[in-house]
C-alpha cells in the first residue's frame, strides 16, 4: 500500500494501540498503525464449528499452536486469532516455560479478550506504603481517573456500584443479572464468612459469539472504528517491526525498521514519535533489539534494568458443584446465564485478606467465579439438579529481576533475534496459592458444595482423557504467561537510574518513544490489566503536541 504522510507512528493495533490510535486522531495528528499481521474479515474471526475444531486439530498436529492450545480461551475461539508460533518463535526454559498468548493480526489479542474491567484502587499505585517492598508508580489513581471515565463510557461497561474499596466504582451503562446460585453463594460468603462479594465488571458477552460486527470488547469494533472515521488513521498490516534507530546528537529516535512478512523487505520509515503497543513482550522485543550497543543508532538506557521485571498473575483454579437448593424466590435473577466479562462474580480481597494471622506473603489477590455458566446441557451433568460453577484466583507477582526478557542467539525467518524470557514462580507465589485454595476451599464449604474435577460433574465422552493433563484442573498454578496478564520490563519511574521511562511514558534518553502497553508497569497488581492498560495509554497520548512535540 501507498503510505500518507504522517506525523505518528503506533506500533500494534490491540486494546493499546486502537487507544492511541482514536487519542491521537482526535487531536487532529495524522496516525500511521502498523501490524504485524494481517486484516481479517469478521467472518474469519468469528467461531465456526466445526471448522474450528479441524483447524485446532491442524495447529495441534504442526505444533503451530503448540502452547497457545494450553490456554482455555483457544478452546472457544476462532483458532485463526492465535498467531503461527513456528513463525514467530521465542524460547523459555524447558523446567520453567512461559506461555506467551500472541496475536498477530489488526485487533490482535483483544479479539480474544474476555472483557472484565476492573479499576486499580489508590493502594494499587503506592504497594510499598504497607510492605516496603520494591517500587511505586510514579503516578496515582487521581491521574488515570478521567482516562477510566472516558474509556469505560466509550466501549460500554455493565457493572454494579458496589462501594469497596479495593476495586473503585466506575461508569456503568447497566447490570448483567446474576443467577440464583452466584446470589446465594454471595450471600453466604458475605454474612458467614465476611468476604466481600460484587458482581464482575465489563462486557456483556464474550468477544468469540459470532455476530455481524466486531464486538465492542475488540479495538476493531470501538477504538478503531471511531478512529478510522476521523480520516487521520492509516492501518500498514503484514508488516513487523524490527527497531528503530536515533540520531547520534539529539538522541531522539529518526527511523523506524519495518519488514514486509509477506515478501521478506525491509522498508525504513521515518518517523517524528512512537508510540509502542505491539504488547509487553513484543514490545520489550523491539526495545532490546534498539537499545545502542556497539553503534551510536540505538537509543541509552542509563537504568540497565531493559527486560527485567517482567511481572505476570499466579493462579489458581476449582471446580465445583453445589446440590439442589432453593433459593429465594423474591429475588429477581435468572437460572442459567452466559459466562462473560459482566456476566460473572469477584472476591475482591486485594490486600485485605481473611487469616491474616496466616499470611506469610506479601500483597494480595482476587477471586473470579462463576455458578450455572457453562452452557453445558444439564442432562450431560451427572447430577442434573446440581449448580456447577468454578473459582479463579489471581494474585500479585513481586517484582525480581531475575524475572526477565533477553534476546536470545536464535533468529527467526527474517534474521530477527527472538525473545528468551526466564521466568519462575517464588517462595511469596507459592505461599500465596495455599492462601487462595484455603479461601476457596471456605467459600464452597459455606453454600454445601463440594470440588470436583470436570469428569466428576459431566458425563461427556472423553472429557477424562481431555482434562487429566490440563493445566486448569492441575492443583498446581498454571505457568506463568498462562492467563494473558504479563507486564512489566520497561517499567516507568521517577528517574532514569531505577526506570525505563518516565511518568508520560517516555524513554528518559529518546523522549520521542513512547511506551504505552502493559511493559511500562512497574508492578502488577492483581486486577485484570487491560483497562488499565488503556487508561495509561490515553493518559500518554493526550495533549500530545504540549508533552511530546513541542
Amino acid at each position: 500500500m501507498d503510505i500518507c504522510p504522517y506525523d505518528v507512528i503506533v506500533v500494534g493495533s490491540g486494546a493499546t494501540g486502537g487507544m492511541a490510535a482514536l487519542t491521537l486522531a482526535k487531536q487532529g495528528l495524522k496516525v500511521l498503525v502498523i501490524e504485524a499481521g494481517p486484516l481479517k474479515e469478521r467472518k474469519e474471526a468469528s467461531t465456526n464449528e466445526p471448522a474450528d475444531s479441524i483447524n485446532r486439530l491442524r495447529g495441534i498436529i504442526t505444533e503451530k499452536h503448540k502452547n497457545q492450545i494450553q490456554h482455555p480461551g483457544y478452546w472457544k475461539n476462532n483458532p485463526n486469532l492465535y498467531a503461527d508460533e513456528k513463525k514467530f518463535p521465542y524460547i523459555s526454559s524447558g523446567d520453567k516455560p512461559f506461555l506467551w498468548t500472541q496475536g498477530n493480526q489488526y485487533g490482535g489479542r483483544s479479539l480474544t479478550w474476555g472483557g472484565i474491567t476492573l479499576r486499580f484502587s489508590h493502594s494499587d499505585f503506592q504497594p510499598s506504603i504497607k510492605d516496603q517492598y520494591g517500587p511505586d508508580w510514579p503516578i496515582n489513581y487521581e491521574d488515570l481517573s478521567e482516562h477510566y471515565d472516558y474509556i469505560e463510557k466509550f466501549i460500554g461497561i455493565y457493572g454494579r456500584k458496589d462501594n469497596i474499596q479495593q476495586v473503585p466504582d466506575g461508569c456503568y451503562i447497566g447490570q448483567i443479572p446474576l443467577t440464583d446460585s452466584e446470589l446465594f453463594f454471595g450471600k453466604k460468603v458475605k454474612e458467614e464468612l465476611n468476604y466481600p462479594f460484587i458482581q464482575s465488571r465489563g462486557f456483556d458477552k464474550n468477544a468469540s459469539i459470532k455476530e455481524k460486527d466486531w464486538p465492542r470488547s475488540s479495538s476493531i469494533g470501538s477504538s478503531f472504528n471511531e478512529a478510522i472515521k476521523t480520516g487521520n488513521v492509516q492501518i500498514l498490516t503484514n508488516h513487523l517491526v524490527e527497531s528503530f534507530e536515533t540520531n547520534s546528537e539529539t538522541e531522539l529516535a529518526t527511523k523506524i525498521n519495518v519488514i514486509d512478512t509477506i515478501n521478506g523487505s525491509r522498508k525504513y520509515l521515518n518517523c517524528e514519535l512512537i508510540i509502542l503497543c505491539a504488547s509487553t513482550i513484543a514490545t520489550l522485543r523491539i526495545l532490546l533489539n534498539s537499545k545502542r550497543e556497539t553503534d551510536n543508532k540505538g537509543f541509552n538506557d542509563p537504568s540497565g534494568k531493559l527486560g527485567k521485571y517482567l511481572m505476570d498473575h499466579i493462579s489458581i483454579c476449582k471446580f465445583f458443584s453445589i446440590p439442589e437448593f432453593h433459593p429465594n424466590k423474591d429475588i429477581r435473577s435468572i437460572k442459567d446465564g452466559n459466562l462473560s466479562g459482566a456476566g460473572s462474580f469477584f472476591i475482591p480481597f486485594g490486600s485485605e485478606l481473611p487469616n491474616r494471622n496466616e499470611i506469610d506473603f506479601l500483597r494480595g489477590y482476587g477471586t473470579w467465579g462463576a455458578i450455572d455458566r457453562f452452557g453445558v446441557p444439564r442432562f450431560l451433568q451427572r447430577d442434573p439438579t446440581d449448580s456447577v460453577g468454578f473459582l479463579i484466583s489471581h494474585g500479585e507477582v513481586l517484582s525480581k529481576e531475575s524475572n526477565k526478557i533477553e534476546l536470545s542467539d536464535r533468529v527467526d525467518e527474517w534474521d530477527i533475534p527472538i525473545p528468551k524470557i526466564s521466568f519462575m514462580w517464588r517462595d511469596n507465589e507459592h505461599k500465596m496459592v495455599q492462601h487462595m485454595k484455603k479461601t476457596i476451599r471456605e467459600s464452597i464449604q459455606v453454600v454445601g458444595g463440594e470440588i470436583r474435577d470436570v469428569d466428576e460433574i459431566y458425563k461427556i465422552p472423553f472429557i477424562k482423557k481431555l482434562t487429566s493433563k490440563s493445566i486448569a484442573t492441575s492443583d498446581d498454578p498454571p505457568p506463568p504467561g498462562y492467563y494473558i496478564h504479563e507486564v512489566g520490563g520497561a517499567r516507568m519511574g521517577n528517574n532514569e537510574e531505577t526506570s525505563v521511562v518516565d511518568n508520560r511514558n517516555r524513554l528518559w534518553r529518546c523522549k520521542n518513544v513512547i511506551v504505552a502497553d502493559g511493559s511500562c508497569w512497574p508492578t502488577s497488581s492483581w486486577q485484570s490489566p487491560t483497562l488499565t492498560m488503556m487508561a495509561i495509554c490515553r493518559r500518554a497520548c493526550l495533549n500530545i503536541r504540549k508533552h511530546y512535540l513541542e
